[in-house]
Formats: C-alpha cells, structure tokens, sequence
C-alpha cells in the first residue's frame, strides 16, 4: 500500500529544511519530492498558472515508491488562489478551485496525511507586496486561516504541528512512522 505525505505550512517555517533532512536520512523506499518540479517554472513563455498546476500534477501523480513525501501539495495551490480573490475580488480562483476536485478523492484516502506545520503568531513575509498571498502579515494570516478551512473540508487525515527547528527530530519521527 502507498503512502503518500504532504507537508504544508507558510512560508519560512521550516518545510523545505524539514524534507531536506528526511531525504539526506536516505531512508529506503521513501520518495522525496521537492515543492517546484517542472522544468518549465522558469519558462516565460509559458502561462505561470498552468505551470504551477502541471508541478502540483506532477508531484502527486508520479509517485513511485512505498511512501512519498510532498514538499506542498495541492491545498497549497487552492488556498493561495483563494487568498488572490480576496485581496483581489477581480482574481477569479474559480479554475483553480475546478482543478483542485481531481484531488478531492486523494486528500480523502486512508493512504494520505498532510501534516501542517506553524509557528503560533509568527509571520514571515517571503516578499513585500499587499497584493500577494505571501506577500504581509495580514495576508499570511488570511492564508493560514484559509488553509485550516481547507485542510478541515477536504483532508481525512490532517494534523496540524507547532514546529520549530528544535522539534525537527520528533516531527520527522512522527511524520515517517
């Protein structure tokens, strides 16, 4: 039986150190799959919508070994998409919220867990930028909330984890066991 994991949270809490370690630990039929994976991210030419959908596609439909671990998953996609119509009641997220219900049957399987990572009232803004999900506190909080909700509607099997750097062994240790 496969397993698959996904790993969430916001930005700069630790999710990509976190998958790092667990794929320098090397552990036997454990697939690692980084957060940005298709080859075309950097390619102009290419919608940056589709882009990102096709990576989430690609993260989650080409697993191969007995447990895979995701470096954020499709919640990531919707929530962000979701944050853009708020801020922007002219973003329409309608597509993407179409797209995320090929997942639905996924997020709904006993084989998937997605485990949320958080600092309590900690915010770290990837960029400055009022506009952008990631982009201010506010927002990061907005984001956060919406994927509680998200993770509550769609998500069987969710937890949400207070991590930081010095709980990194326990949260790895309870993430792969």
């Amino acid at each position: 039986m496969k397993k698959m994991i996904f790993i969430e949270g916001l930005p700069g809490v630790g999710k990509t150190t976190m998958v790092t370690k667990i794929k320098e630990m090397g552990l036997d039929g454990v697939e690692i799959v980084d957060e940005l994976i298709n080859p075309d991210i950097d390619n102009p030419f290419i919608d940056p919508e589709e882009v990102f959908l096709k990576n989430d596609e690609m993260k989650v439909f080409n697993r191969k070994k007995d447990l895979t671990i995701v470096d954020r998953g499709p919640i990531s996609t919707l929530v962000y998409n979701q944050v853009n119509h708020l801020i922007d009641n002219s973003y329409d997220a309608s597509y993407v919220e179409k797209w995320f219900q090929k997942f639905s049957d996924i997020y709904k399987d006993d084989t998937t867990y997605t485990y949320y990572l958080y600092h309590p009232e900690e915010y770290h803004p990837s960029l400055e930028d009022d506009k952008n999900p990631f982009g201010s506190i506010d927002n990061l909080k907005l984001t956060h909330a919406l994927t509680l909700f998200n993770l509550k509607k769609y998500a069987k099997n969710f937890k949400v984890i207070e991590y930081r750097k010095n709980n990194m062994e326990e949260v790895i240790n309870e993430i792969i066991n």
